[in-house]
């Protein structure tokens, strides 16, 4: 995911500085990033979290996809 390959590079790896990075509580944040089926609202929050780190976030594939 680009989310956790930009976090890499900038090297946080805390649930504190994942959290602070991403603008939402440190258990909110990693919860988010290592979740195996989405939940609602989970999209707007990795577009967000994506946009806050500048990470470019490409056009979905079909325009049904959801965003």
């Amino acid at each position: 995911m680009a989310i956790g390959r930009e976090l890499d590079n900038r090297g946080i790896m805390t649930p504190a500085g994942i959290g602070a990075a991403l603008g939402i509580l440190p258990a909110e944040a990693t919860s988010l990033l290592n979740r195996k089926q989405w939940r609602e609202g989970d999209v707007a929050l990795l577009e967000a979290a994506a946009a806050r780190l500048g990470v470019q976030v490409p056009e979905p594939a079909r325009d049904d996809w959801p965003s």
